[in-house]
């Protein structure tokens, strides 16, 4: 399920199985000559969440993108968004990022960290290709969180 007004209510009738939250968590770069990668980087991170969600429909509830600046600082804002999770009913929650910075930060679990693959240019077909590559090697990852969280 998306963050969506009509998606909210099917959520909250079903909550009790929507056990997994999704964050994207995406750095802005909006000097002119990172322009472009920062938004190659969220439209691949956006894709991948979308294709992920579509495959776990039911399960996980994908937030919208977390937007934040290159200088952000990243352990307050993960501990913000921890604080504001943990009242949830949510059993897990996950944060897909590009940004390699996360990785460091202890504080913040469940950080699946992913190169950027650049796809604006790649033709539809190929692009969906590449995507459910990704998503095939993110899977295992959510699967594991799961059976050993369950």
């Amino acid at each position: 399920m998306h963050f969506l007004g009509k998606e909210i209510d099917q959520y909250l009738q079903q909550k009790e199985y929507v056990d997994t939250a999704v964050i994207p968590l995406v750095q802005l770069d909006l000097n002119p000559a990172a322009m472009k990668s920062s938004a190659s980087s969220s439209d691949y991170l956006q894709s991948l969440a979308n294709l992920l969600e579509k495959q776990f429909k039911g399960r996980i509830l994908l937030f919208p993108p977390v937007s934040y600046a290159k200088a952000a600082d990243r352990a307050r804002l993960g501990s913000e968004l921890a604080a504001e999770l943990e009242p949830t009913a949510f059993k897990h929650v996950f944060y897909l990022t590009t940004d390699a910075e996360w990785r460091s930060l202890e504080e913040v679990k469940n950080v699946l960290w992913l190169p950027a693959i650049p796809t604006e240019s790649m033709d539809q077909s190929f692009k969906q290709s590449v995507m459910e590559d990704q998503l095939r090697q993110v899977l295992p990852l959510f699967i594991t969180e799961w059976s050993q969280h369950s």
